[in-house]
Order: structure tokens, then sequence, then C-alpha cells
């Protein structure tokens, strides 16, 4: 005589699950094979996040347009570059007085501030320019304003610095 049995819960294919046995809570199930607990929970925001770069309509790019965006990032950065030799020639020229460092470098950076604009408006420009959705406008004009804030504090404590040094060479000479 022929039996056909049904395949067992054990002989079934992995489902990735601890299989829960009589007297056993899902507790139990995740102390004895943690990874798989753990697994699941990290592939979830993984998951999310490819399936948001993928739900998105692929971009092409003209080769005029990559080279546009190529020159808008080199010019941002030149304006960049631009700033903070301006605040170090009006530092130098400040550390010769009698300010405290912090009120020579808030001078420089104050007396920029029309370059450092110059720079915002251009990082923003060369953002924009990879952006399509009024969403990634927005995000442009915020990375934007955070560079512009980054690049004015990053300034403002070098220069500090950078005015009690020459202050200490000169008192040496």
């Amino acid at each position: 005589m022929h039996k056909t049995f049904a395949p067992t819960a054990s002989a079934a294919r992995p489902t990735g699950r601890v299989p829960l046995q009589p007297g056993m809570d899902a507790i139990d199930a995740a102390q004895r094979a943690p990874w798989r607990v753990r697994l699941g929970a990290a592939a979830m925001p993984l998951a999310a996040l490819f399936l948001a770069a993928c739900s998105s309509a692929p971009s092409v790019e003209s080769s005029e347009a990559k080279q546009e965006v190529a020159q808008l990032n080199s010019g941002w950065q030149a304006e960049r570059a631009k700033y903070m030799e301006c605040v170090q020639d009006k530092a130098d020229s400040g550390a010769k007085g009698k300010g405290t460092s912090r009120d020579v470098a808030a001078g420089a950076i104050d007396a920029c501030k029309d370059q450092l604009k110059v720079m915002h408006d251009a990082f923003q420009s060369y953002l924009s320019a990879q952006m399509s959705s009024s969403h990634g406008q927005n995000s442009a004009r915020q990375a934007a304003d955070r560079v512009t804030t980054d690049t004015r504090e990053k300034a403002r404590t070098y220069l500090t610095r950078y005015v009690e040094v020459e202050r200490y060479k000169a008192g040496q000479r």
C-alpha cells in the first residue's frame, strides 16, 4: 500500500522564522535565534530605502547638463575659497589692532558677508540644478543654508585661532 504524507513544518521550505513549539513564546524564539529577529528589524528600513530609490524615475542627463552641474560645483567651491581668502585678509589687517581675537574674527566675517552670500547662492544653484521636485528644491535651499552656516562658523573658529597665533608670533620677534 502506498501512502502520501503532507510535508511537516520542519520539512517545509525555511521561512526565516523560528518555529514556535508548545510552551514556547516569541521571546523564547528570539532568544534561540536572535539574528533572525534583528535581521528582520534591520531589513525594514533598508527595504524602504531601496523601494524609495527604485520608485523614482531614472534621470537621463545629457552631457550638457552634466557639464553645467560640474561648472556649478566648481563655481561654488571657488566662491567659498574667495570667501575664506577675504576673511583671512581682513583678519590679517585686524590682527595688528588691539581688539580681542574674537572681535577681529567677527569684524572679518562681517566685512565679507557679501562674498558669503555669493557662495550661498552658487551652492544653492548647484544643488537646484540636480533637483527636479519641489521637495528637492526645498532640500537644496536648506542644504545651502546649512553649508553657509557651517562655513561661517568654521571661518570664525579658524580666524580666532589664527589671530591668536599671529599675535603670539609678533610678540616673539
